[in-house]
């Protein structure tokens, strides 16, 4: 069965095309479109609408379980010890996590 792929941007298609390609397409394994499940995944999340029900999502999501806040541990002025093209340096204790640091080059 022969096709037309839809396009890469769904708002470039009114709703009646989606409708006809939608009805061409129902008989067609997803195996043998040449779409990935990721690629539809992204193009949908990409476009208006997906961004909409994520937004949607997550605010539902904030009203039932509250606002989640970041945690700031710790803030100290740093040593100034960053190279001149660092922007950052992360220093790792593994046997005493606590004492591990971010620093941040002021700008």
């Amino acid at each position: 069965m022969d096709y037309v792929q839809p396009p890469s941007n769904p708002n470039d298609w009114t709703d009646e095309e989606w409708l006809e390609w939608l009805k061409a397409t129902d008989g067609v394994p997803f195996d043998d479109l040449e779409e990935s499940i990721s690629e539809v995944v992204t193009r949908i999340v990409q476009s208006t609408p997906g961004f909409v029900i994520g937004q949607a999502m997550l605010g539902m999501a904030q009203a039932i379980y509250g606002r989640q806040e970041d945690e700031i541990v710790i803030v100290v002025e740093g040593n100034g010890d960053l190279a001149d093209d660092d922007a950052f340096a992360v220093r790792l204790d593994f046997e005493h996590p606590e004492r591990s640091s971010v620093e941040f080059k002021r700008g």
